[in-house]
């Protein structure tokens, strides 16, 4: 991110002894110190710099609490200073927002979007980039609590906004198209996910895209076909996925998590237990790594590797990893919820009497 650099003069001309590098946090530490101190506390440029802190602090668990409390102080300062409709206070709110998002507090993410996107809208049009990158986040939100359907919706208007504001070739309208289509197969309309996925994978490669961009659109087209029940060209298309990803080192590491997790989904499909359970033990500790032991992700993983173990009758351990997922899922998502009753429903059936 940047470097502490330690120099002497020697003979007049100064030389670089030491060059220290900074992470994220200290790099955005230092320079919201140094706006602190030339600016003072409470100058716009000196807060968008300790929001800028805050959201490196949101990226490591264990400081996501402090980040909280940081993003909630300073939207505070900026809704004195500023106004709350103002587009730096309400660019730190989406920032709160999307922690809210990342620490499983769905209802209050789900409120805050939607408050944000609403005035972003009244204040900079529907069309502005932040405005649709608050309809992004509204409906990853939406997505997180199974409610598919208007995560498709409002993924499609900012897709087809961001295509009359960019045009067809645009690197933003292939982003768009690919969270589009990967909302399309959360809604179980697999076969418009695929010839969404065909058409822009299509795309890209006529325009030149670099391998490494195609990989998540790769990815989706081979969850779609696991789904479609084409497991042979899914797997195809999945396994060079993952070796693309592992070559070149390239996308994130949540793309090489779920790669794996759609390969081990084909896998379990097509009975074969045992290499999905591994695949899935990785994914559920790179999971719990990167987001925590009680993060949505993490609870999703830990289900889809219980599912796995009953099918190789490894009962018990299914049925320890699904009472946490249940308790997880009613911390996070409420009891009520499908997704609770429905785990809750399955533990009740894996520990009933066994015909």
């Amino acid at each position: 991110m940047g470097h502490v650099i330690l120099t002497m003069e020697v003979d007049g001309a100064e030389q670089e002894l030491v060059r220290h590098p900074l992470s994220a946090v200290e790099w955005y530490a230092r320079k919201a110190d140094a706006l602190e101190a030339r600016l003072g506390l409470r100058h716009p440029e000196t807060m968008a710099a300790l929001r800028d802190h805050a959201r490196a602090l949101a990226e490591l668990p264990e400081r996501r609490e402090e980040a909280r409390e940081r993003l909630t102080a300073i939207v505070r300062s900026q809704a004195e200073l500023l106004g709350y409709v103002h587009e730096e206070t309400l660019a730190t709110t989406a920032v709160l927002v999307a922690l809210f998002r990342g620490m499983g507090e769905l209802d209050r993410a789900e409120e805050g979007a939607r408050d944000v996107l609403t005035r972003r809208a009244e204040l900079l049009g529907h069309d502005h980039p932040a405005t649709l990158e608050s309809a992004a986040l509204l409906a990853a939100v939406l997505e997180d609590l199974h409610r598919a359907p208007e995560a498709v919706a409002l993924r499609r208007d900012v897709l087809e906004r961001t295509r009359l504001l960019r045009g067809p070739d645009h690197p933003d309208v292939f982003a768009h198209a690919n969270v589009h289509a990967a909302a399309l197969i959360k809604a179980e309309r697999w076969e418009e996910a695929e010839r969404e996925l065909r058409e822009l994978i299509g795309r890209m490669e006529r325009c030149g895209e670099p391998e490494d961009s195609l990989l998540e659109p790769r990815a989706n087209l081979g969850a779609a076909l696991c789904r479609l029940d084409r497991f042979e060209e899914a797997e195809r298309v999945l396994r060079s996925a993952l070796a693309v990803q592992e070559r070149t080192g390239r996308g994130t590491d949540e793309l090489s998590r779920s790669i794996r997790n759609s390969l081990a989904a084909l896998l379990h499909a097509q009975g074969r237990y045992a290499e999905a359970a591994h695949l899935l033990r990785w994914t559920l500790a790179a999971w719990t790594r990167s987001h925590g032991d009680g993060h949505l992700a993490t609870v999703r993983a830990r289900n889809n590797l219980a599912n796995v173990l009953i099918d190789t009758g490894d009962r018990q351990e299914a049925g320890e990893l699904l009472q946490r997922c249940l308790d997880d899922y009613r911390r996070i998502l409420g009891p009520d919820h499908p997704q609770a009753r429905s785990t809750g429903e399955q533990l009740d059936q894996l520990r009933g009497p066994q015909s």
